[in-house]
């Protein structure tokens, strides 16, 4: 049988590799296929596997060290840890009384202002905390309260 070719094949894989990066769940697919590949055949080794992957032949080793010493061969070893990130600048006690305050006038928090905006919520945090975000930083939270979600932003945010 004729081998298969396809069109712009550096193109097609980098996509690929993007893709199996863009979640955690898709990262360890992605080990596990590599396994699966050594597994099957007695021929194959670490390199050609992590060429095939796009991965480093020590990455690959990795991964199997790590399978061989977890829990008698527990997959779930090659899962990432979460990173835990940058602590959030406001606490959710913080977050519940900035709420209660948005609902009001500003003039009754104690600004100046007639209209909650990114320049007035980051003067009374200044006033009530002592935080200084950005105006900008204090529009997403604006906008992210409005829409009823006071979780924590992303890190970098």
């Amino acid at each position: 049988m004729k081998r298969l070719s396809i069109k712009k094949p550096e193109q097609v894989k980098r996509q690929i590799m993007e893709y199996l990066n863009s979640s955690q769940e898709l990262k360890f697919s992605h080990k596990l296929h590599g396994i699966l590949l050594l597994l099957e055949s007695e021929n194959t080794n670490c390199s050609e596997v992590s060429r095939t992957y796009g991965n480093t032949p020590q990455a690959l080793t990795g991964w199997v060290h790590k399978l061989n010493a977890g829990e008698g061969g527990n997959i779930e070893v090659l899962r990432d840890k979460l990173k835990p990130g940058r602590h959030p600048r406001l606490s959710k006690a913080q977050i519940q009384i900035i709420k209660y305050a948005l609902e009001k006038s500003p003039k009754r928090a104690g600004m100046d202002s007639s209209n909650w905006d990114g320049k007035t919520l980051s003067a009374f945090l200044i006033k009530k905390y002592g935080i200084h975000l950005k105006i900008r930083m204090c529009q997403r939270w604006l906008q992210k309260l409005k829409q009823g979600n006071d979780g924590a932003f992303p890190p970098g945010e």
